[in-house]
């Protein structure tokens, strides 16, 4: 008789690939057989996963249709299986799987797709922060400023892609009222999403805004951010930005 973390070792590893042989002999099934009961975990499995995958991803299946999407979620759930209790902790790595899926080859906004629908999920379940207070900046010597790390709200994601993502964004949202048509040679995205005031929003950046916050979620010291940012832009306008970002709760900390 196996020990007990092994059998649920092996019905994990059933479910997950469709091979019962192992376990079909620790199993007695009344009224049926080992391989039918296991086959019922297995399709109830796949079905959920696949469904929050699609929860996540409705522009994604919009895009491919939802014979193709079935079809990608069931080699995406093969090669990475929940590791969490919550499924909507389930579908990052998605747009990493699409850029290396080879059906998906002729479509290579797809991945930048997928990267903005999963930065909307991520921000609506991100956990709260309080805002930055800012009398705590005053006990900070101005001496040390460039050695401060700010950092940005936990919903905050920021995405770059050489594709139109907002413009193919707005086309796949309930009521869209434009032409139809996306350029997809029209020009990339640089965008922050986020959530403020319970909502989450979606918005542009230009290339010194987006250095600059992208060099403080990665945990660069203020002065290497600004350096990079005004390279980009000499003129960028340091104070006022980063007053804006501190009242919408942007940074935090």
């Amino acid at each position: 008789m196996p020990a007990l973390r092994d059998l649920q070792l092996n019905f994990v590893e059933a479910v997950l690939s469709g091979k019962f042989d192992a376990l079909v002999g620790s199993i007695h099934a009344l009224g049926s057989t080992p391989e039918r009961r296991l086959g019922i975990y297995r399709n109830n499995t796949i079905s959920n996963l696949r469904g929050a995958l699609r929860e996540v991803y409705p522009i994604i299946e919009q895009l491919v249709g939802a014979e193709f999407f079935s079809g990608a979620a069931k080699e995406f759930i093969a090669a990475h299986p929940s590791t969490s209790g919550d499924l909507n902790d389930y579908g990052d790595g998605f747009a990493d799987f699409l850029a290396g899926f080879p059906p998906a080859a002729e479509l290579p906004y797809l991945p930048d797709v997928a990267r903005l629908e999963w930065a909307f999920e991520r921000a609506y379940y991100a956990p709260d922060h309080a805002p930055l207070e800012l009398q705590r900046l005053g006990e900070v010597s101005p001496d040390h400023y460039g050695d401060l790390r700010l950092k940005l709200h936990p919903a905050a994601t920021l995405i770059q892609s050489d594709y139109p993502l907002s413009a193919i964004w707005e086309f796949h949202q309930p009521g869209y009222e434009g032409d139809g048509f996306i350029d997809l040679n029209a020009g990339g995205a640089m965008m922050l999403v986020t959530r403020r005031d319970m909502r989450t929003t979606m918005e542009p950046l230009d290339q010194a805004e987006f250095v600059f916050l992208k060099l403080l979620q990665e945990n660069q010291s203020f002065v290497v951010a600004v350096t990079e940012a005004l390279e980009r832009d000499p003129a960028f306008p340091l104070q006022e930005r980063l007053a804006a970002r501190v009242m919408q709760g942007d940074i935090v900390d």
